[in-house]
């Protein structure tokens, strides 16, 4: 637990600095193609982690008995907080690669 949390602030720290996030080094690499590449790549990399490391959080123990009247609006939530990440990743960093 110590580990990832190290993990996630360096990547916030780094990522305050402007420097060495993954589609930032790619644009300034590669210009503004490379950097929707690596935006898109990095999206849906974070959004599928989101959703498979999530969905058993929300789904939980409850569900092996039956349908739990919350679990629709838990995996909506889940999905929307997946759907959301890629869009904050582009307003942190577009400015960074014109």
């Amino acid at each position: 637990m110590a580990f990832i949390t190290y993990v996630l602030l360096a990547g916030m720290a780094l990522g305050i600095q402007k420097r060495m996030i993954l589609s930032v080094l790619t644009g300034l690499l590669f210009g503004s193609d490379g950097y929707y590449v690596a935006l898109a790549w990095t999206s849906s990399a974070l959004m599928y982690f989101i959703v498979c490391s999530l969905r058993t959080a929300a789904l939980g123990p409850d569900s092996v008995g039956g349908p739990v009247p919350w679990q629709p609006l838990q995996l909506y939530l889940t999905l929307g907080a997946a759907a959301f990440q890629p869009l904050i990743i582009y307003w942190l960093t577009f400015h960074l690669v014109r």
